[in-house]
């Protein structure tokens, strides 16, 4: 019945086209954001957690860059560029969450609510390779972290080789990388898709009328 009465609302704008109705948010999910399209648009936990996550990250890596620069310790560099990726991990979702505007999302007519998803979810699968490269910094200090248990020689040998180091770091950062791009990226793949296809939908119904 309500679904029955929300489409009822909707065709009481004949004057109006369809890609220019509004959003109507008591019925997002019942109407215009039918799954898939659902997941597309609850982006906002996901961002959220992000920045809390890369916040603590941020805060615990600019405390060990302190130590580094107080000591002049091996990890110095490492340390700086970990503090560049993070806070430029942090801006780039931080920013998109404020793109994606979802206080006032929902008051877009169709088109631009669509347009706007699409490029939301383009820049969240752009945003899987901050990860793969945040992924080679702490995987390469688990590394070390391993050897200094197995090996005190080995782990020394490779705090003081940075060439060794940037090239284990950029090896790990491809692989992560490689690695989501089959496992988890697809799925947002296909969402985009599946939003982009419903969209090219109603505009071609718009037209044909």
């Amino acid at each position: 019945m309500e679904l029955k009465k929300v489409e009822q609302q909707w065709n009481s704008f004949p004057e109006i086209s369809m890609e220019e109705r509004p959003i109507l948010s008591s019925d997002l999910e019942k109407v215009v954001v039918a799954n898939p399209l659902s997941d597309a648009f609850y982006l906002k936990n996901k961002l959220l957690v992000r920045v809390y996550i890369g916040a603590v990250l941020w805060l615990l890596n600019a405390w060990q860059l302190k130590v580094q620069w107080r000591t002049d310790g091996d990890d110095l560099y490492q340390q700086a560029a970990l503090f560049v990726s993070l806070s430029w991990f942090i801006y780039f979702n931080a920013r998109l969450l404020l793109f994606a505007d979802y206080p006032t999302l929902l008051a877009l007519p169709l088109i631009s609510f669509l347009n706007k998803l699409e490029t939301v979810l383009d820049k969240y699968i752009l945003s899987f390779k901050f990860i793969s490269g945040l992924a080679g910094f702490y995987l390469l200090g688990g590394i070390e972290l391993l050897l200094s248990g197995w090996s005190k020689s080995a782990q020394e040998s490779l705090s003081h080789n940075d060439w060794y180091k940037w090239l284990i770091l950029i090896f790990i950062s491809v692989s992560v990388d490689i690695l989501l791009m089959h496992t988890i990226i697809p799925g947002y793949r296909k969402l985009l898709t599946a939003v982009h296809k419903y969209k090219e939908g109603i505009q071609a119904k718009a037209q044909n009328k």
